[in-house]
Protein backbone atom coordinates (compact mmCIF):
# COMPACT_ATOMS: atom_id res chain seq x y z
CA UNK A 1 0.00 0.00 0.00
CA UNK A 2 2.54 2.21 1.14
CA UNK A 3 4.15 1.89 -2.11
CA UNK A 4 1.00 2.37 -4.33
CA UNK A 5 1.19 6.07 -2.42
CA UNK A 6 4.55 6.65 -2.88
CA UNK A 7 3.99 5.75 -6.79
CA UNK A 8 0.64 8.31 -6.79
CA UNK A 9 2.20 10.86 -5.25
CA UNK A 10 5.31 11.01 -7.57
CA UNK A 11 2.98 10.87 -10.66
CA UNK A 12 0.73 13.47 -9.09
CA UNK A 13 4.23 15.39 -8.81
CA UNK A 14 5.44 14.66 -12.29
CA UNK A 15 1.89 16.14 -13.69
CA UNK A 16 2.73 18.80 -11.57
CA UNK A 17 6.26 19.10 -13.03
CA UNK A 18 5.55 18.41 -16.91
CA UNK A 19 2.27 21.13 -17.03
CA UNK A 20 4.32 23.68 -16.08
CA UNK A 21 6.68 23.38 -19.39
CA UNK A 22 5.32 24.97 -22.69
CA UNK A 23 6.84 25.65 -26.03
CA UNK A 24 5.32 29.49 -26.54
CA UNK A 25 6.85 31.55 -28.61
CA UNK A 26 7.40 34.98 -26.23
CA UNK A 27 6.53 37.45 -29.15
CA UNK A 28 2.98 35.29 -29.20
CA UNK A 29 2.51 35.50 -25.43
CA UNK A 30 3.11 38.94 -24.70
CA UNK A 31 2.69 40.89 -27.78
CA UNK A 32 4.43 43.82 -27.32
CA UNK A 33 2.43 47.00 -26.17
CA UNK A 34 5.07 49.60 -27.52
CA UNK A 35 3.52 52.94 -29.84
CA UNK A 36 4.82 53.36 -32.88
CA UNK A 37 6.49 57.15 -32.29
CA UNK A 38 6.03 58.35 -35.65
CA UNK A 39 5.58 62.37 -34.29
CA UNK A 40 9.08 63.38 -34.72
CA UNK A 41 11.04 61.49 -37.39
CA UNK A 42 14.52 62.16 -38.25
CA UNK A 43 17.60 60.48 -39.87
CA UNK A 44 19.75 60.22 -37.05
CA UNK A 45 17.08 59.05 -34.94
CA UNK A 46 14.74 57.58 -36.75
CA UNK A 47 15.83 56.54 -40.11
CA UNK A 48 19.42 55.60 -39.66
CA UNK A 49 18.71 53.16 -36.89
CA UNK A 50 16.39 51.55 -39.32
CA UNK A 51 19.47 51.04 -41.58
CA UNK A 52 21.99 49.69 -39.08
CA UNK A 53 19.52 47.17 -37.90
CA UNK A 54 18.02 45.98 -41.28
CA UNK A 55 20.61 47.30 -43.80
CA UNK A 56 24.14 48.48 -43.47
CA UNK A 57 25.56 44.62 -42.75
CA UNK A 58 24.88 44.17 -46.49
CA UNK A 59 24.99 47.85 -47.71
CA UNK A 60 27.93 49.66 -46.31
CA UNK A 61 30.70 51.27 -47.90
CA UNK A 62 32.96 49.28 -48.16
CA UNK A 63 31.11 45.87 -49.34
CA UNK A 64 28.03 47.61 -51.54
CA UNK A 65 26.19 44.61 -52.62
CA UNK A 66 24.28 45.63 -55.52
CA UNK A 67 26.15 48.93 -55.86
CA UNK A 68 23.88 49.83 -52.96
CA UNK A 69 25.03 51.61 -49.90
CA UNK A 70 22.72 52.58 -46.92
CA UNK A 71 25.06 53.91 -44.20
CA UNK A 72 25.58 57.23 -45.30
CA UNK A 73 23.13 59.43 -45.08
CA UNK A 74 24.52 60.94 -49.04
CA UNK A 75 24.53 57.74 -50.07
CA UNK A 76 20.80 56.92 -48.79
CA UNK A 77 19.35 60.21 -48.99
CA UNK A 78 20.32 59.50 -52.97
CA UNK A 79 17.31 56.81 -52.84
CA UNK A 80 15.28 58.65 -51.01
CA UNK A 81 12.26 60.02 -53.17
CA UNK A 82 8.59 59.04 -53.32
CA UNK A 83 8.75 55.64 -55.26
CA UNK A 84 12.15 55.32 -55.39
CA UNK A 85 14.22 52.95 -55.12
CA UNK A 86 14.37 52.99 -51.42
CA UNK A 87 11.03 53.03 -50.58
CA UNK A 88 10.51 49.97 -53.27
CA UNK A 89 13.45 48.03 -52.27
CA UNK A 90 11.65 47.90 -48.90
CA UNK A 91 8.24 47.09 -50.01
CA UNK A 92 9.34 44.71 -53.12
CA UNK A 93 7.29 46.85 -55.37
CA UNK A 94 8.39 47.43 -59.16
CA UNK A 95 10.28 44.16 -59.63
CA UNK A 96 12.76 45.00 -56.73
CA UNK A 97 13.48 42.08 -54.52
CA UNK A 98 12.18 42.83 -51.04
CA UNK A 99 14.79 44.02 -48.47
CA UNK A 100 16.28 43.08 -46.26
CA UNK A 101 17.06 39.96 -48.14
CA UNK A 102 15.97 36.32 -47.21
CA UNK A 103 14.56 38.49 -44.18
CA UNK A 104 10.86 39.35 -42.75
CA UNK A 105 9.39 42.57 -44.21
CA UNK A 106 10.18 45.56 -42.14
CA UNK A 107 7.89 46.44 -39.41
CA UNK A 108 4.88 48.40 -40.28
CA UNK A 109 6.39 50.79 -37.37
CA UNK A 110 9.53 51.54 -40.01
CA UNK A 111 7.97 51.34 -43.42
CA UNK A 112 5.77 54.32 -41.58
CA UNK A 113 9.02 55.95 -40.82
CA UNK A 114 11.00 55.81 -43.82
CA UNK A 115 7.74 57.00 -45.73
CA UNK A 116 7.35 59.98 -43.51
CA UNK A 117 10.87 61.02 -43.94
CA UNK A 118 11.06 60.27 -47.90
CA UNK A 119 8.11 62.54 -47.58
CA UNK A 120 9.58 65.69 -45.79
CA UNK A 121 12.15 65.83 -48.19
CA UNK A 122 14.83 63.19 -46.59
CA UNK A 123 16.21 65.27 -45.03
CA UNK A 124 19.94 65.19 -43.31
CA UNK A 125 18.12 66.16 -39.12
Amino acid sequence: MKNLIRLASILLLMSFILSGCYYDKENELYKSTAVCDTAVVTYAHSIAPIMVANCNVCHNTTLASGGIITDTYPDLSSMAAPGGMLWNAVNGFNGLELMPKNQPKLSNCDLVKINKWILAGALNN
